[in-house]
């Protein structure tokens, strides 16, 4: 590292969930393992965890080997209710014989959701199932599918409705599914989900939303509840539903098709197939964002969102109203650029935009402002990084990059990389503290303006530089070179510092529909913006071209859950950002910036390693109760994620 001016000090360092997970599963096979190398009471060392069992009496004497009888099974299970198989365990002795064991033998399976009792199994979630009978170090195992059949009919459901849509459909009165969106990836604690159709006809009033695949063969019947302004309809899956198609979306096949028909059967279609799944892995943290009305600025808001109670609707963090007064003594003024403390405890603000960019520091839990600077007209600092512990920040303002303490003090420990040539903004420090990233630009070159604010940075670059996540920072590199006709910005490094998620926006887009940041490359809300993934090492970025869409939606402010999981087999990150792509017919969206943009989800899945193979991101998910009336829907932008969503003081 080379050292800086000011000397390192150690910063803590916090578990972060993906390891939490790996230490868990470790403490729970320890166990296992030695119960099976000693009394065979369960069969961890052959793979067996997370469901319930029987043990045995003991080893079996002259045991030589086993079987499970059958060694493949398959049982429906209705939709609330359980499903049960029985399986026999049979043993192959010295003297050649063989017996029926099932009542001797250690029983387990590896689903949480499932147990097995003397060769009963017993489940209530769809999915396959690995069941092992041991005894000592002899085993069998065994997989049963559970797939989830039958129709739930919705509350309100108009009697005959199922019958109505079981004839031949019509390929004239074919519905169109809106959303969800095809190829997209839900966590599993999304909550409720709104499947909006495109009708083929008026007279289209009753739906059924039909599920098939490896593990379930399943259908949802009701009214199909018209959306106004529009042409469409929409059915709700329950959370109860939503729990089954987690299970069911680790089959290797799952579709989704809508029937719409009139009540008397007529105009009956059927809409073509969509793969959406549903991951186990959930949301988790406080997001806390950016809401306007999109008409004025005195109407800015911070609002927070508890992930770890995505049920509960977002609250009021913070309002104009308790913004301290700017140097030019304007009262109220509206408040940007936040930026969260990895804890969630801190919260840096800037008030009256970049040009005034007066500060706050603010104490989460309270809402009281710990440090104020807002009596200089030329300002304080415009966006900010926090180091992982949340006892320093670095702050950019008029294109340098000054570290600081973040306490009542603010004070300033010195200028990062002096001898940088170019303005430097938009600052993110790595959770893990081994790295900042920052974007890089020249005033008046490039097509880029003479402000040195940090928001309109026209052919910008990305740079990331090493760092001891205190004081000590190397020399840094670029990670996204400069393009012709392109600008790189809004850099955002995963829980653990391996990727970093940006945005790319193409100077031959189409311009801006506001008063600022009309240049369509010039950082400020372009039309243009797409996601993008670069591994923290370096590498060809990777367009996330399923979480981006085909048209200019504005994907902006990308930002990494404080977390990580798995799905399929690959790591598995959520990316929140900003979009104008449509909500389905809920709310139109816009490619020239015309509407207000709306929060989404987007899953991520990689491989360790750093190597990206292909587009790794899924269709995104809207984010739900982020507006108060979807008939009149809110602005919101720029998610900031913190591992916590302390409560809001009342």
């Amino acid at each position: 590292m080379r050292p800086r001016v000011f000397s390192a000090r150690a910063s803590s360092r916090k578990v972060h969930r993906g390891t939490l997970l790996l230490a868990f599963a470790a403490a729970i096979a320890a166990p296992m393992a030695a119960c099976s190398s000693g009394g065979g009471t369960s069969a961890a060392g052959s793979g067996a965890q997370g469901g319930g069992g029987s043990a045995g009496s003991g080893a079996v004497e002259g045991l030589v080997s086993l079987r499970i009888d059958p060694a493949a099974a398959s049982v429906e299970l209705e939709f609330g209710g359980s499903a049960a198989v029985e399986l026999k365990a049979v043993g192959r002795f010295e003297d050649g014989a063989e017996r029926d064991v099932t009542d001797r033998v250690a029983w387990n399976a590896d689903a949480l959701s499932a147990s097995v009792s003397d060769g009963r199994l017993s489940t209530d979630t769809p999915g396959l199932v690995r069941v092992i009978a041991a005894s000592g170090g002899v085993t069998a195992t065994a997989e049963v599918t559970v797939k989830l059949v039958g129709e739930l009919a919705l509350p309100g459901a108009p009697d005959g409705a199922s019958a109505a849509l079981d004839g031949a459909p019509e390929a004239s009165s074919a519905p169109s599914i809106a959303y969800p969106l095809d190829g997209a990836l839900f966590p599993a604690n999304i909550g409720a989900v709104e499947v909006q159709v495109n009708k083929a006809g008026a007279s289209q009033a009753v739906g059924r939303v039909e599920f098939s695949g490896d593990f379930i063969d399943f259908r949802v019947v009701g009214a199909c509840e018209p959306i106004p302004g529009t042409d469409g309809c929409a059915m709700v899956l329950s959370p109860a539903v939503v729990a089954q198609l987690v299970s069911a979306s680790d089959g290797e096949t799952m579709e989704t098709r809508v029937r719409l028909a009139a009540e008397d059967g007529s105009a009956l279609g059927e809409s073509d197939a969509i793969d959406v799944r549903w991951a186990s892995a959930t949301l988790s943290g406080g997001l806390y964002y950016w809401r306007t009305n999109g008409t004025a600025l005195q109407s800015a808001a911070i609002y927070r969102y508890d992930l770890d109670d995505a049920a509960s609707p977002p609250e009021l963090f913070w309002s104009n109203e308790q913004s301290p007064p700017l140097a030019n003594g304007q009262e109220k003024p509206c408040m940007g650029c936040h930026a969260l403390a990895q804890a969630g405890d801190k919260m840096a603000l800037t008030f009256g935009g970049s040009g005034p960019s007066s500060f706050a520091l603010v104490d989460v839990a309270t809402a009281e402002m710990i440090a104020v600077r807002n009596e200089d007209p030329d300002g304080f600092a415009t966006m900010t990084a926090f180091s992982p512990d949340g006892e320093l920040m670095v702050n950019a303002f008029r294109g340098v990059l000054t570290l600081r303490r973040a306490d009542e003090t603010l004070e300033a420990l010195g200028d990062l990389f002096p001898d940088e040539p170019e303005r430097l903004t938009q600052p993110f420090w790595s959770p893990t503290g081994k790295h900042l990233a920052f974007v890089a630009w020249r005033p008046n070159e490039n097509g880029a303006g003479p402000e040195l604010y940090g928001d309109t940075v026209r052919g910008a670059q990305i740079l990331i530089a090493g760092s001891d996540g205190s004081t000590e920072f190397e020399a840094p590199r670029a990670l996204v070179p400069r393009e012709q006709g392109k600008s790189h910005y809004y850099p955002a490094i995963s829980d653990d510092g391996a990727w970093v998620v940006f945005n790319t926006s193409s100077c031959d887009g189409p311009e801006g529909s506001g008063s600022v940041g009309v240049d369509p490359c010039d950082t400020y809300d372009d039309n243009s913006a797409r996601l993008r993934i670069v591994p923290v090492g370096g590498g060809a970025p990777v367009d996330l071209a399923r979480a981006n869409g085909a048209d200019t939606w504005a994907n902006s402010w990308p930002r990494f859950g404080p977390g990580h999981d798995t799905y399929r087999g690959k790591n598995i990150y959520w990316v929140a950002f900003s979009s104008r792509r449509p909500y389905g017919l809920r709310l139109p969206g816009s490619s020239d910036g015309s509407t207000k943009p709306q929060l989404w989800f987007a899953a991520v899945a990689l491989a360790p390693g750093g190597e990206i193979q292909g587009d790794p991101s899924f269709a995104p998910v809207w984010m739900p109760q982020q507006n108060d009336d979807i008939t009149d829907p809110t602005g919101n932008h720029i998610p900031q994620w913190a591992e916590k969503a302390l409560p809001v003081p009342r």
